[in-house]
């Protein structure tokens, strides 16, 4: 694709700067900088007291009164751009996997509708390579990890984040005074423990969950329960302001939208439009286990068929870490674990399974039939945990393939229609639509430097 040769171009001529202020500097590394030999070469006195030495691609050395440091060039990077003035203008933006997806996707559209006056870079990653041509060509890219990335982040007025950033804290990349962190989590009315809500947990996960609530300025929730849920899986300070998830905004769409986004899902995966889609989305597993992806197609597509009618099409879409981690399920389902924007998949789908993941939370909002399939229920609740019962969902809940059949084929509209809006009032939902207006307007405020914005 032809940005990911920008990008390359950007790293090029970095290295050539480098080498640039090495060779000022009058230091030439032994062995290879940069893919080419270079001669040792004598330092000055002044050199040896304080100097910056690339000596590879990814590592520079600092040489402070004859003590030789060697850094992570992307702390360096970190440590230079909290020296350089903060871009009053520019927005950083970063998805789970640095996917074009989720809450920062909707926030950043809405801005870009606006035309807001601001500068917008997204934070990618290696495994969404071939995702580049979905983002949008006003967005700037740069690869997380990166100098070029940790810069970006070290001068921008506001981070926007639906995850956590302990890979850039843990190269020493902390929020400035003036930065604003606006971070809109990507579960939504969740079931699985997150953070200090979890019985068992590395220290080094308590350790980002600390460095997180350290640092975020804001959290955007979409109802009294994830308000709750902020406060006890990360604690902090952190202001909460209930704007809604933007992302499900794409639900009250008007129906022609909607139907214009299920034929762009239906010819990326092949299907008829006329056919209806089976998605089944279960979560990753810590353990790297696979046997609860035990979902008979044929069975689960016979199933919808008898008691929902038309021509169904059983679809799998893995989560980001059983796809990064080469999870795989068995015959009879079609791959759509590579398309890109969940939420779109969301309202194509006519029918929907799965185990534990958020985004049957999500799909409520649709009013269509969803199921959970957790056939390693038990083990999951132990091992990771549960904020509330699955019982206590308004989806039948199965623990096998039989038990799922009959589930769908004893499908009461009335009573799940009824249980939905009763879970719906029960946790406080307010998702309506507007969602990345409210947002999106809140940045705007802090991009002028309201008061009381942030």
């Amino acid at each position: 694709f032809p940005r990911i040769g920008l990008m390359a171009s950007s790293c090029k001529s970095q290295n050539t700067r480098s080498e640039k202020r090495a060779t000022r500097a009058g230091f030439c590394c032994a062995g290879r900088m940069f893919g080419k030999e270079e001669p040792i070469v004598k330092l000055t006195f002044c050199e040896r007291l304080f100097s910056y030495m690339p000596v590879s691609t990814t590592h520079c050395q600092l040489c402070v009164l004859g003590v030789r440091i060697k850094l992570r060039r992307s702390l360096k990077e970190a440590l230079v751009g909290s020296c350089e003035p903060i871009n009053p203008r520019k927005i950083v933006l970063h998805s789970v996997f640095g996917a074009y997806q989720c809450n920062p996707k909707y926030i950043a559209e809405e801005l870009l509708r606006r035309g807001v006056n601001c500068e917008l870079v997204w934070v990618v990653e290696k495994n969404i390579l071939h995702f580049l041509e979905s983002y949008p060509k006003n967005i700037r890219l740069v690869m997380r990890g990166t100098s070029e990335a940790m810069r970006e982040l070290a001068t921008a007025r506001i981070w926007v984040e639906n995850d956590t950033k302990g890979k850039e804290m843990a190269h020493g990349l902390y929020k400035r005074p003036g930065q604003v962190y606006i971070n809109t989590w990507h579960g939504s009315l969740g079931i699985k423990k997150t953070g200090n809500q979890r019985s068992y947990v590395s220290k080094l996960s308590k350790v980002r969950t600390g460095r997180l609530s350290d640092q975020v300025d804001l959290f955007i929730s979409n109802s009294t329960y994830m308000t709750s849920f902020y406060r006890e899986a990360f604690g902090g300070h952190a202001e909460i302001r209930e704007l809604g998830y933007p992302r499900n905004d794409v639900f009250f769409q008007p129906e022609e939208e909607r139907r214009k986004l299920r034929c762009k899902v239906c010819a990326a995966l092949g299907i008829d439009p006329a056919h209806k889609i089976l998605l089944w989305a279960p979560t990753f597993r810590e353990n790297g286990e696979t046997c609860a992806y035990s979902l008979d197609a044929a069975a689960t597509r016979n199933a919808f068929t008898q008691r929902f009618g038309g021509t169904w099409v059983p679809v799998v879409r893995l989560h980001s870490v059983a796809v990064v981690g080469g999870e795989r399920v068995g015959a009879g389902w079609k791959d759509a674990s590579y398309y890109p924007d969940m939420q779109e998949m969301l309202v194509a789908a006519d029918g929907l399974v799965t185990d534990y993941s958020s985004c049957i939370y999500d799909y409520l909002l649709t009013r269509r039939p969803g199921f959970i399939y957790a056939p390693d229920h038990r083990e999951y609740a132990y091992r990771r945990g549960l904020c509330y019962p699955l019982s206590e969902t308004p989806f039948p809940v199965a623990e096998t393939n039989e038990q799922l059949e009959q589930a769908i084929c004893s499908f009461d509209e009335a009573v799940y229609q009824g249980r939905v809006e009763a879970f719906l009032r029960g946790k406080g939902s307010m998702d309506d639509g507007h969602a990345s207006a409210r947002v999106a307007d809140l940045i705007e405020d802090i991009l002028e430097g309201k008061e009381g914005a942030a």
